[in-house]
């Protein structure tokens, strides 16, 4: 068969997908989600009831977030069979969307953060560690979840995120609060990966752990990102300026951008500092306050 789908979605994840920061991903929906619905049909075959019966039928059973991002990677390897001369017009030209998704806008409250971190302190592995790194510094799960121990400084209390692991494609220095360290010392040296089971693959055991820890902390409706959202919310409230931290969570945009961000080079280290350490002292107070009224 001329074109067979699953042997072109191969082709583009060698060519294209593996040079991208989210390879992992995308190549995981196109080998779970497109290749056994079209694998084994040619590409020129598919046309735009085939992509909306797909689609349609992820959100039927998922969640709309699910359903759209499978059609995004859809578009793109569709886009690319164009690029390479393998289509002449890609089908999901002009495909909307199939589902709406609701803005996220969860912020914990100071007694649910408590909980959640105590909880995670009671389970086994490494989920604790990651739960409380993400917590404590706001950096992104799988950021967190990927810390591989080159890359942290214990001595200097730095961890350096090379550019190849950040959103934005630039390398990125995060403060270690004390209590960051100790959450670090914590874990056991298995190999490269900091929380990993066996250290040469890190933790990804998300559904099952994050379901314990609901069931554990007694919070429900929030998922491990809203710890990034009340990161920055609470350095807020202690009173750490917006630009500051912009350059906590390296957002590529935000408070300095434009022709002001050209010039603006100035990483603002001591003062990212000084606002994880003061987060971090108030993430300490909460733990403190919990345990001693379950005591």
């Amino acid at each position: 068969m001329v074109d067979r789908v699953e042997d072109v979605v191969e082709l583009f994840i060698t060519e294209h997908v593996s040079k991208t920061r989210s390879a992992r991903e995308i190549s995981r929906l196109l080998r779970r989600k497109v290749n056994p619905r079209w694998g084994t049909r040619s590409v020129h075959e598919i046309g735009k009831r085939q992509i909306i019966e797909l689609v349609t039928e992820v959100a039927a059973r998922g969640t709309p977030s699910a359903a759209n991002k499978l059609l995004k990677v859809v578009k793109a390897f569709l886009g690319w069979c164009v690029g390479r001369a393998i289509l002449d017009v890609s089908p999901a030209n002009g495909l909307a969307a199939p589902a709406r998704e609701r803005a996220r806008d969860r912020l914990l409250e100071d007694d649910e953060l408590a909980r959640i971190l105590r909880a995670a302190r009671q389970m086994d592995g490494p989920y604790d560690g990651i739960v409380a790194l993400l917590a404590l510094t706001g950096q992104r799960r799988e950021e967190v979840a990927q810390l591989t121990w080159d890359e942290v400084d214990l001595a200097s209390h730095t961890w350096t995120l090379p550019a190849s692991r950040t959103k934005n494609g630039k390398p990125h220095i995060v403060h270690l609060s004390k209590e960051a360290i100790v959450v670090l010392m914590r874990v056991p040296k298995l190999g490269k990966f900091v929380f990993s089971l066996s250290g040469t693959k890190p933790f990804q055991s998300f559904s099952a752990a994050k379901h314990k820890l609901d069931k554990l902390s007694g919070v429900s409706d929030w998922r491990l990102h809203d710890l990034r959202r009340t990161c920055v919310s609470g350095m807020a409230r202690l009173g750490v300026p917006p630009h500051v931290a912009d350059k906590v969570l390296n957002h590529q945009s935000g408070t300095i951008s434009g022709v002001a961000a050209v010039y603006q080079r100035h990483e603002f280290l001591a003062e990212r500092k000084d606002a994880l350490e003061r987060w971090s002292a108030h993430l300490a107070r909460l733990l403190e306050t919990i345990d001693r009224l379950v005591a």
